[in-house]
């Protein structure tokens, strides 16, 4: 008999949610064969069998929260019979050796510094399953009464467009269902209003999803205990804009305003490491790399996923970075080394129309910038007024760290990169 446990996806959970099984109690599953789904905090995932046999009786019903290493369900093996399973019961060891995830063990890659500078090692995920079926035509496991597979953003996404998932193609692992297949199907079909009519309002509670429990932890432990200041500064960006607009079009590439700002936060932070570094309780860490974390709204938060190196790739290299991770966000399959170990962070509201904003330092960080909108304006250049494309960025700082004037050179030497920005592509 083999134990399906809630999984430990990152020193920092402490539980998950089963949002559904594939499986019926009583039915024969195969080894490597998705047994259910979970959400964590971070990340959605499906559960494999690690044996063939046949599914035990369910210990937890779907959408139900569960504590790491709590009990999901039993695998039992020919002629094996179990107990009833206490619901969400909790073994003594957090993950059992013999559990199966979408993983693989020749993908293991470990960090030594995770979302709050702890040691973790995590496992990347397994993408490719050459035994399941990979077209639209997708082969349903057992028992699942004809439901198609897709990822809980294409869900939402096909709920608000009025999009029917019996009649999209999935494109994910295994034919899953993700959001920009929703999206291509919606295109395909009648062209979308510009503003979709408002519903009427009603009263409800919205229970808690895991992701936004964290987002909540870890709001009130930043806003707590670090004392913030900010720092503000307008720079012009017309050269910026010139040589993103030169390189897209002789290199054919593509890249965003916010690729060539990760890339100047890098280059700056070299020379200030006052600024790439954390508090301790002893303490405080210069960190010998440097990690930029990219604020991503999705449907239920923020989330930080961390282009690592950021200071020894080109701009290029960061957009490609950017767009996998961005991806991965949107389907709930990024993994913890993905979105842990961050050593500074930027958010950019400029896309929606933000001139200037405070945001609020993503702990252990020592600093966040905040990135407003590149837009032409009148200013005064040799005492004449003209009108050219400016930006203004604003710098939350940990001030147990970071002195005023220290800021105040960071956001210097980050001038220099943004308007003589051919000091990015040297």
């Amino acid at each position: 008999m083999v134990e399906i446990i809630m999984p430990k996806m990152g020193d920092a959970m402490t539980e998950g949610k089963v949002v559904r099984w594939y499986k019926k109690g009583g039915e024969p599953v195969k080894k490597g064969e998705p047994v259910l789904e979970i959400e964590t905090d971070k990340v959605n995932l499906d559960l494999e069998a690690e044996q063939d046999g046949t599914l035990g009786d369910l210990a937890v019903q779907e959408g139900q929260m569960v504590p790491v290493g709590g009990v999901l369900a039993n695998i039992l093996g020919a002629g094996e019979k179990a107990a009833p399973a206490a619901a969400g019961k909790s073994r003594a060891k957090e993950e059992a050796p013999q559990q199966r995830r979408v993983t693989d063990k020749k993908d293991s890659v470990k960090h030594t510094t995770g979302e709050y500078g702890e040691a973790i090692e995590m496992r990347a995920p397994r993408i490719d399953r050459t035994a399941r079926p990979q077209s639209g035509a997708l082969e349903m496991p057992q028992g699942d009464g004809g439901r198609r597979r897709s990822s809980p953003l294409a869900r939402r996404m096909a709920r608000d467009l009025g999009v029917s998932l019996d009649k999209v193609q999935g494109s994910g692992p295994g034919g899953r269902i993700v959001a920009k297949d929703v999206q291509g199907a919606k295109q395909g079909g009648a062209p979308a209003p510009s503003l979709r009519p408002a519903e009427a309002l009603e009263s409800r509670e919205i229970p808690l999803s895991a992701m936004r429990r964290t987002i909540a932890k870890r709001l009130a432990e930043s806003t707590g205990p670090i004392p913030h200041f900010y720092l503000t500064a307008d720079y012009d960006v017309g050269n910026l804009l010139s040589l993103r607009q030169q390189l897209n079009e002789i290199a054919g590439i593509k890249t965003s305003l916010n690729d060539f700002m990760i890339r100047a936060v890098a280059l700056a932070l070299r020379h200030h490491p006052n600024v790439n570094a954390s508090w301790g309780d002893e303490a405080i860490s210069q960190h010998g790399e440097i990690h930029i974390g990219v604020a991503v709204s999705t449907p239920e938060g923020l989330i930080t996923p961390v282009v690592r190196n950021a200071d020894q790739k080109s701009v290029e290299h960061i957009s490609a970075d950017v767009r996998a991770l961005a991806e991965k966000v949107k389907n709930r399959k990024l993994m913890p080394n993905e979105y842990q170990g961050s050593t500074f962070t930027i958010s950019n509201l400029g896309a929606w129309g933000i001139e200037e904003f405070t945001a609020i330092i993503n702990p252990p960080n020592a600093a966040i910038l905040a990135i407003g909108a590149a837009e032409a304006r009148p200013v005064a250049v040799d005492r004449q007024v003209v009108v050219r494309d400016r930006m203004k960025v604003t710098m939350s700082c940990d001030h147990r760290l970071i002195d005023g004037a220290a800021g105040a050179e960071f956001l210097k030497t980050l001038r220099q990169y943004i308007e003589q920005p051919v000091r990015l592509v040297l």
